[in-house]
């Protein structure tokens, strides 16, 4: 539990000072490190595959190509953007009813029931962990939709690449 909250806690800060830097190699360093507590979260969660799919697709992917976009540009990494918070007092209101909402789903949810369902779930695929099952359905029983979703990613693919290309 200990740990747990030190992950949390380093999540928590991390996302506080991402929200409030300027500093664009900065707020890259901290994506960095809530992306990481983030998946660290998920470990303690035991969901392993979700854990492992958010460090190879936003830590290994997307925060990478963030980083090549800032060295790649002419400005100078340690330049503040010119801009100001516009709306703090509206970004705040908004961000508590954000909380309040999540706070009541929480409260009004279940969480144990949840709990004995899955490990009745589980009980039944003994032989499989969390990711060998993930792995299984998403090639049996929900084949179509994944291949869909690589087309529709291949498709977007060939999109970005047509648009990014010079004339």
């Amino acid at each position: 539990m200990i740990v747990f909250a030190i992950f949390a806690l380093i999540t928590l800060f991390s996302a506080i000072c991402l929200a409030l830097t300027k500093k664009m190699v900065y707020a890259a360093f901290l994506l960095f490190m809530v992306l990481f507590g983030i998946a660290a979260i998920f470990v303690f969660a035991q969901a392993e595959f979700l854990a492992v799919s958010q460090i190879i697709v936003y830590v290994g992917g997307i925060l990478i190509l963030l980083v090549f976009g800032i060295m790649l540009t002419n400005r100078k990494l340690l330049e503040s953007p010119q801009t100001e918070i516009i709306q703090p007092l509206g970004a705040g209101f908004a961000s508590m009813w954000v909380l309040a909402g999540l706070g009541y789903a929480t409260y009004q949810n279940d969480w144990g029931k949840i709990a004995v369902a899955n490990t009745q779930v589980n009980t039944t695929n003994l032989a499989y962990t969390n990711t060998q099952f993930i792995g299984k359905e998403l090639l049996t029983s929900y084949l179509l939709p994944f291949e869909l979703m690589s087309v529709v990613l291949l498709v977007a693919l060939i999109g970005a690449a047509y648009i990014a290309r010079k004339n």
